[in-house]
């Protein structure tokens, strides 16, 4: 008998399971990469929206006190009201946590009640402080009772947010230069 095979033979049959393992074995790998790229897409997603809302809030925020009237700001524990310029006349503006959500008041003094907007939710605390001309700074508004102070210059909020599949919420800081504080 000839040991050696005819050139038109076939494969053998280890020749075509070790192929057949190398396939899956590439396959499994490519299926890996694959679904670890989509988690990674998945969580950025939700974590850039999350950023977005908690940016939106800031933005209505800092609007609101930039155009905020110096005489009538009232800060207490963990609410923050104020009159904000609208043409001639002023609105009563308020911004306080309800449940895990920080509100925004909107009073209008046109007779009808008080609007809420909802601004940003899941939020687990919420955090004021205003700064005197003495670069002091303060958790109540005005800093003495009954005394008369000038317009705060600046104002510090502090919330702790719950992120997405998070054990503890993450604390955001932002700092603000109020318009008396501009001028300085």
């Amino acid at each position: 008998m000839n040991a050696k095979r005819a050139g038109d033979a076939g494969l053998s049959l280890i020749e075509v399971l070790v192929s057949l393992a190398i396939f899956a074995v590439i396959g499994v790998a490519g299926l890996t990469v694959l679904d670890t790229v989509a988690r990674t897409g998945e969580n950025t997603e939700g974590r850039l929206e999350r950023l977005a809302e908690i940016d939106l809030s800031f933005l209505v925020i800092r609007r609101d006190l930039a155009q905020i009237a110096p005489s009538e700001v009232t800060l207490t524990e963990n609410s923050l009201s104020f009159a904000r310029a609208h043409g001639d006349r002023t609105r009563s503006i308020a911004y306080f946590l309800e449940g895990e959500t920080l509100v925004r008041q909107v009073k209008t003094g046109t007779g009808s009640g008080p609007v809420d907007q909802r601004l940003l939710v899941g939020v687990s605390a919420l955090g004021w402080r205003l700064m005197d001309r003495g670069q002091r700074w303060h958790d109540a508004w005005p800093p003495n009772a009954g005394a008369t102070v000038g317009a705060p210059m600046a104002a510090e909020l502090a919330i702790d947010v719950w992120q997405r599949q998070s054990v503890r919420p993450a604390t955001v800081t932002r700092l603000m230069v109020l318009p008396a504080g501009q001028s300085q």
